[in-house]
């Protein structure tokens, strides 16, 4: 019975261990990517946010040590001696002198002692109070770098979705500049073409073939970028999902500023610094008050081992004190502590105003670059519709020979870059968007 249920244990430790390792592999071998599980595994994975989050866990046990203190500490000893003294030993008796040998001397003692502060100008509670305010800076700077990587993300994410909308549009671009080789070249056999005419196209087809290639390079690079934020290895292949799509924001420029300068966790953790500025600078003051102090203690002294831990009023005393501490020198730390807590108190406050002033900025600037993109993106619909009806009616104009060869290039181009810039559009319409989150501390 016991082998069977060794063998049993057996079986299931190492099904589980299988399945752990299996669940890790398909982790690894993940290809395809949404934007929120992109976000989601750095976040997971990133040390900085693995960092203040455990900052946040320090500060919290910070708080209860904090109130700790307004407790008495309480402490119990128990004590055992011996002493012998080697050597004769002369006890002088009345009319008679005694030579002996020390057979040695056992002690026990006992005891229980409580300590605590009557008055200390209120540091106790000052100490608490910025122990909380630690807290929550602690835990606006966690959500601050949440917000920064979850930023970082979706502009690493959009940047492959923008490579790969490029690269679909110079594919695009590369067929066409194929196919008018291809019309070139018949016409240059039949002789109604020049040769200057064949080599422009083929120049074009190069210039195509090579701006392929560096789009190539681009999502290579675009997919790096985001495998190191998501703390992957760089050379795993990463598909994204999501398509990038234009954007719509609800409120107007002062309803996002005045909602940043509320909720944006760097400008909250700032304040809260200044708080507990303040407040050490009282703290800095208290040096100039005494600290009083308080203690009770029990103890008794057993003769014998059987009675140490055991109370006997016979053996026992007791102890009540009161002290009162002050310095009277003490290497000017009475001038200068508070002296630096002022400063740093000032220097915070300085931070405060400029943080503030750059956070309203950085809206304003966002929200100026949201409506840019956003007409932007209009424009250069209309101007790839422009351009696609210009690129036909060359196409025809030329093949009846009525135009160029260098006017149906150029109209080509221009339909590649009307293109090329409705994408860029797009993605400077999500970025401004991903502005506007990030200073409301959003993911």
């Amino acid at each position: 019975m016991g082998v069977s249920r060794k063998f049993v244990w057996l079986v299931a430790t190492v099904a589980v261990l299988v399945l752990s390792f299996g669940l890790s592999a398909v982790s690894a071998q993940q290809t395809e990517f949404s934007l929120d599980d992109c976000i989601k595994a750095a976040l997971d994975h990133n040390a900085n946010v693995i960092s203040k989050k455990n900052q946040v866990k320090a500060a919290k046990w910070n708080v209860w040590e904090a109130w700790g203190n307004v407790l008495p500490s309480v402490s119990t000893s128990a004590n055992y001696s011996f002493s012998k003294t080697f050597g004769p030993q002369f006890i002088q008796l009345p009319d008679t002198a005694y030579i002996g040998t020390d057979p040695g001397s056992k002690r026990y003692s006992t005891g229980l002692g409580v300590n605590f502060t009557i008055f200390d100008a209120g540091a106790t509670w000052l100490n608490i109070r910025n122990a909380g305010l630690a807290k929550g800076s602690a835990e606006r700077d966690y959500n601050s770098t949440v917000a920064d990587i979850a930023y970082n993300t979706k502009i690493a994410y959009y940047t492959l979705l923008t490579a790969n909308m490029l690269l679909s549009v110079q594919q695009d671009a590369l067929k066409r500049s194929e196919k008018q080789l291809e019309v070139v070249s018949s016409r240059y056999e039949l002789g109604s073409a020049s040769q200057s005419e064949k080599l422009k196209a083929e120049v074009t087809v190069a210039n195509d073939s090579l701006t392929l290639l560096q789009r190539e390079n681009d999502i290579s690079v675009a997919e790096f970028n985001l495998n190191v934020l998501l703390n992957r290895d760089v050379s795993l292949p990463i598909k994204a999902t999501d398509q990038l799509e234009p954007v719509t924001l609800e409120k107007t420029m002062d309803d996002y500023v005045n909602a940043s300068m509320e909720s944006n966790p760097g400008l909250q953790k700032l304040r809260l610094d200044l708080q507990a500025a303040k407040n050490s600078v009282w703290l800095a003051r208290q040096i100039w008050l005494p600290r009083v102090t308080a203690s009770l203690g029990w103890g008794w002294n057993p003769v014998g081992s059987d009675d140490w831990f055991s109370y006997k009023y016979e053996d026992g005393s007791y102890r009540f004190g009161v002290s009162i501490s002050y310095n009277l020198f003490d290497a000017f730390k009475k001038k200068t502590q508070p002296a630096k807590a002022k400063l740093t108190a000032m220097s915070l406050y300085e931070s405060l105003n400029q943080q503030e002033n750059t956070l309203k900025a950085n809206v304003h600037e966002a929200y100026l670059n949201f409506q840019k993109s956003r007409l932007q993106l209009e424009v250069s619909k209309l101007a790839e519709r422009s351009a696609q009806e210009d690129f036909r009616l060359q196409q025809e104009r030329y093949r009846l020979g009525a135009s160029s060869i260098l006017e149906l290039l150029d109209s080509q181009v221009s339909l590649t870059n009307a293109q090329y810039s409705r994408v860029q559009a797009l993605f400077q319409l999500n970025q401004a968007a991903a502005n506007i989150a990030r200073s409301l501390g959003q993911k």
